[in-house]
């Protein structure tokens, strides 16, 4: 009787203690096929910049809040185009023509590997969800799956994130 009861305890406190987190990929996938928008912090190298983000359907809008200089500056990512506005001026260029690693490009491959539930693997963290992209990985929270925070490390960037709210599907 005290083998069983110490093998009862032992399978319990193996299945306890398991890195697998209580959500799939596919959950988080089609959270991520919503709309949603967030407060954002970057740093890359030794910059930093504040700004909201939208994602509405196939586009993502970002509005940049600090440094002051770029302060109401905005992007807006969509198809094969990136569209910038500031101080009343508008300039559309393709997105291909901008160097590899530039941040907004980086929280566009985010949200779109995010999306997709074969892209990435998912294991628990300090009672949240740890999300590999193989490059890159992600925080959410394992309550609703908001972004907490994502590092690109071979970018030197990071990402943390605030006020992250679904909306509806499109």
């Amino acid at each position: 009787m005290k083998r069983i009861i110490m093998l009862t305890a032992f399978v319990l406190l193996l299945s306890g203690c398991s890195n697998s987190p209580a959500a799939t990929p596919q959950e988080i996938a089609k959270a991520y096929e919503k709309d949603f928008s967030a407060s954002a912090m970057i740093v890359f190298g030794d910059n930093k910049a504040e700004f909201d983000v939208l994602k509405n359907g196939m586009s993502i809008s970002i509005s940049l809040n600090s440094p002051a200089e770029l302060s109401g500056m905005g992007i807006e990512i969509f198809d094969e185009h990136a569209k910038i506005t500031y101080n009343g001026m508008e300039q559309e260029i393709r997105k291909d023509s901008l160097p590899e690693g530039t941040p907004f490009l980086l929280l566009e491959e985010l949200f779109e590997e995010l999306s997709d539930p074969d892209d990435f693997s998912l294991s628990t963290e300090n009672e949240n969800l740890a999300a590999d992209f193989g490059d890159f990985s992600a925080v959410l929270s394992a309550e609703d799956f908001s972004l907490i925070s994502a590092d690109f490390p071979f970018y030197e960037t990071k990402f943390t994130f605030s006020n992250f709210e679904f909306g509806s599907t499109e």
